[in-house]
């Protein structure tokens, strides 16, 4: 995919970066954040090797956090080889460019290290148009000048005439290629409501959940297909389908979709919203979670946000732990109690797999009632 701003790092493998984060909820939300931050980091290659909190009573308007803490950040960075500043919270354009001109560091927030994945991880022509976009508006409110190769705009677009600033030019270019960009969105909309007809002869589910839960994974192991599967975040940006049989001459569609982060800006849930909305037109939704993470309340309130913006609180749903092979038994059959309700399967053994086929066609077929 052709890059948006010319001076982006080729690479970001093998880089140092150091982490900030504000000190603005509980202890086990704020190592919750953390894991999530670093684990966004190594999947483009980026090691942190350093965190630094702030305690802030008040946002400052101009650099978000305090010039005390800026000064031990610059103090640090001059002492140690860093590329990268990640910060927890989502920046103005206006705070992110003052820290980076402080510290004379590339600076990237929780939106932008989101964005520079999806970036890589985006394959099929629709998924490149809807990262496209997503970084595009991410971009526009940032143009000042500041990081961006103006000197380089060549021709091929009209302009008002050799007057006009090339700041002007480029955003007007940015704002073009957005329309051009929801047209083709909406090529796709169209696309997959003939695909939807087509498949109306059987019954469909949906899988959703937090990133890297294993959806994928689990979805090979119900179609016996070959999914790209990797032990990073948001491997899956382009959306796919298979069969799933059932038992009994019964078939089933199940599709994969986009993973979910907790507090993920609603402006990309926008731009994926066409990949996102096969859940809504799906007869069953699978709620996929991953057993072996700590953070289950945030997996969950993540999925039950996402169904609201959707407008689907209330369609059939099934609740999944995946990845028990990860867990002691002791500790899973304490967790069987504490959740009968739910469904208990790993994709990798493909322990539960068949319960969970059982299950779907009853759903789907029978008269069971959820």
């Amino acid at each position: 995919m052709k890059k948006i701003i010319e001076n982006l790092p080729e690479t970001f493998l093998g880089k140092k970066g150091i982490l900030v984060i504000i000190k603005d909820k509980p202890a086990y939300e704020i190592e919750e954040e953390i894991e999530e931050l670093t684990a966004l980091s190594k999947t483009l290659g980026i090691q942190i090797i350093e965190k630094f909190y702030v305690n802030l009573q008040h946002i400052n308007p101009a650099t978000y956090i305090g010039k005390g803490k800026l000064e031990e950040i610059k103090n640090f960075i001059q002492k140690t080889k860093v590329s990268f500043l990640i910060f927890e919270k989502d920046l103005s354009p206006v705070q992110q460019r003052n820290i980076e001109e402080i510290l004379n560091l590339k600076v990237i927030d929780r939106t932008e290290l989101i964005l520079y994945i999806f970036g890589e991880h985006a394959h099929s022509k629709e998924g490149k148009i809807q990262v496209e976009l997503a970084q595009l508006n991410y971009l526009l409110p940032r143009l000042t000048g500041h990081g961006i190769a103006l000197s380089r705009l060549g021709g091929g677009l009209g302009t008002r005439g050799p007057g006009e600033m090339k700041l002007e030019v480029y955003k007007r270019r940015i704002k073009n290629r957005i329309h051009i960009l929801k047209e083709k969105i909406k090529d796709i909309e169209k696309h997959r409501e003939v695909l939807r007809k087509s498949r109306e002869l059987f019954p469909t589910a949906s899988l959703l959940g937090y990133t890297n839960v294993g959806k994928s994974s689990l979805l090979n192991a119900l179609s016996s297909s070959n999914l790209y599967v990797a032990d990073k975040l948001f491997s899956t940006l382009d959306p796919a389908t298979r069969g799933v049989y059932l038992g009994d001459n019964k078939i089933c569609l199940v599709s994969d979709t986009v993973g979910l982060l907790k507090n993920i800006p609603h402006h990309l849930i926008e731009a994926f919203k066409s990949t996102i909305e096969e859940v809504k037109y799906s007869d069953l939704i699978i709620c996929v979670y991953d057993i072996s993470k700590s953070n289950l309340e945030k997996q969950k309130e993540t999925i039950t946000e996402v169904l609201k913006i959707l407008e689907i609180e209330n369609k059939p749903k099934i609740e999944l732990f995946n990845k028990i092979d990860l867990i002691p038994k002791e500790e899973l059959e304490i967790l069987k109690n504490r959740y009968p309700e739910f469904i208990f399967v790993s994709a990798v053994t493909k322990e539960g797999i068949d319960e969970l086929k059982k299950y779907l066609k009853e759903i789907l077929y029978g008269s069971k009632v959820i």
